[in-house]
């Protein structure tokens, strides 16, 4: 009788959580999404997914925070755009080998710089009031960038053996940004790594597991990092601080993204699926 009990509690749970999952559709293969204050964009590839393709489909859409649509193509003719982040009112973004900011009022771009080199930009991290952080996975390059005289520099560089740096978290705590690593000939497995800001070491945080994409922080401060998987069955795992690895008890995503949490929820682009995945946050 007890076994059944238990047995039944946690079909009930599983079930909530089911219905707790809010699917938003009719977006462009989705990459990232980032969220401020009361609105959440969301950076669209464009019609196909080729996020290397130089072919000015891609843009970035407005949302409010319940997932409603306010403007589909907030800003647009981008190549293909993938992470984003905020300093003040301008919203970055990565677009292939530039990394651009645009008011987040009206759209307009302020900033436009072409990083000479740059194969694969794709998440950005705030450091500071005028920095950034910017990883390329094509090149294993984390890049330092000051947005205000419009220069930038090589943070860090991270072995192949770790796959390209993928989606980044600035543990402000631990004084140290975290990457998950991502091989874009898809040949290896992205293990988790973090990079201390002042010395630069590089420790290692998981053995390798998959095709790593996005990273952020959970309610109790466990990692979740997402994981494309084989066959496009994307996972998302969740790291405890004693290196634990386990799944989200989620049906499988097509090409789960650069994820963002807004304290509450959990939302994740399923790139493939062309759509995007809010549930509440665990």
């Amino acid at each position: 009788m007890k076994k059944s009990l238990i047995s039944a509690a946690l079909c009930l749970s599983l079930a909530s959580m089911t219905l707790s999952a809010k699917d938003f559709t009719g977006f462009s293969h989705p990459e990232s999404v980032y969220g401020k204050k009361e609105v959440v964009f969301v950076s669209n590839v464009g019609e196909k997914l080729e996020p290397l393709a130089k072919d000015k489909d891609g843009f970035i859409s407005k949302l409010d925070k319940e997932g409603n649509v306010i403007v589909k193509d907030f800003i647009k003719n981008l190549d293909a755009p993938k992470g984003m982040n905020s300093i003040g009112d301008t919203l970055y973004v990565v677009d292939i080998d530039k990394i651009k900011g645009f008011n987040m009022n009206d759209g307009q771009e302020v900033l436009n710089i072409d990083v000479k080199g740059a194969i694969f930009l794709n998440a950005i991290e705030v450091l500071d009031n005028k920095t950034l952080l910017v990883s390329d996975t094509g090149t294993g390059i984390i890049h330092k960038v000051d947005v205000v005289n419009k220069k930038y520099e090589t943070f860090v560089k991270i072995d192949s053996k770790f796959g390209g740096p993928n989606g980044l978290l600035i543990d402000q705590k631990n004084n140290r940004v975290i990457t998950v690593g991502y091989d874009p000939m898809g040949k290896e497995k992205g293990s988790i790594v973090a990079i201390d800001l002042k010395t630069k070491k590089i420790s290692l945080l998981s053995k390798p597991l998959g095709a790593l994409d996005g990273i952020v922080v959970a309610k109790n401060g466990d990692l979740l990092v997402s994981d494309w998987g084989e066959n496009l069955k994307g996972v998302v795992y969740r790291i405890d601080l004693k290196g634990n690895i386990t799944k989200l008890d989620l049906e499988a995503i097509g090409g789960p993204a650069d994820m963002f949490s807004d304290g509450k929820n959990l939302w994740i682009p399923a790139m493939v699926d062309n759509k995007i995945i809010k549930i509440d946050l665990p």
